[in-house]
């Protein structure tokens, strides 16, 4: 026996203006074993995200916004790897940041040993050092890493943005399960990656 459930639906705003000074990019874990084919846990809808995630780059570089990439980070006797297998193995090729959407000099990499980026990481301290009151999320997977990230971030009462065609899961229902809570439980806005748009300071 099978259940259907139908998600709920969620507001997707057309534009969301931000003030670049106050806002934080964070790209989540989008490394070579969860976009590429070769990859040890490919996410096929990933790959699909990139063209947003690069749109959202060059707009927060050009307007001066703060830009954090997240990176997945496990080395040998890690205990997820009991759950999901061997991946992102530091130092290894899947453990890469997809060359597309590569950190520039200066930017930020938090390497994460579990889901929440702010778990056991600088990246709390970071953004209030910086005066940031909003982070825009992108990246994979949408149900996991972005979703408790989102959380994360919510609970300690930063403002969250999703860009609904940046981030990507392994299931449809995963994918908009994710944007339903961040929009329903946490009071983020989401948007897609066009419509989010970061204003430099005059």
């Amino acid at each position: 026996m099978s259940d259907s459930v139908t998600v709920p639906s969620y507001p997707i705003e057309e534009a969301v203006e931000l003030a670049a000074s106050r806002t934080a990019l964070i790209v989540v874990d989008m490394q070579n074993d969860f976009v590429m084919e070769e990859g040890r846990l490919h996410v096929p809808a990933a790959k699909e995200t990139v063209a947003a995630c690069a749109l959202l780059l060059a707009r927060a570089r050009a307007a001066g916004a703060r830009v954090v990439f997240t990176q997945d980070t496990h080395e040998e006797g890690d205990p997820e790897w009991a759950i999901w297998g061997e991946h992102a193995r530091k130092g290894s090729w899947g453990w890469r940041i997809v060359d597309d959407l590569a950190p520039q000099p200066g930017e930020t990499v938090i390497e994460k040993v579990r889901y929440d980026a702010f778990y056991a990481t600088p990246l709390d301290h970071l953004l209030r050092l910086w005066g940031v009151d909003t982070v825009v999320l992108c990246g994979t997977v949408a149900n996991i890493c972005v979703h408790y990230t989102a959380a994360s971030a919510a609970l300690r009462w930063y403002s969250v943005v999703v860009a609904v065609d940046g981030i990507s899961a392994l299931e449809p229902f995963d994918h908009h399960s994710a944007l339903r809570q961040v929009s329903f439980l946490f009071a983020g806005r989401l948007s897609r990656a066009e419509g989010i748009r970061f204003q430099a300071a005059a």
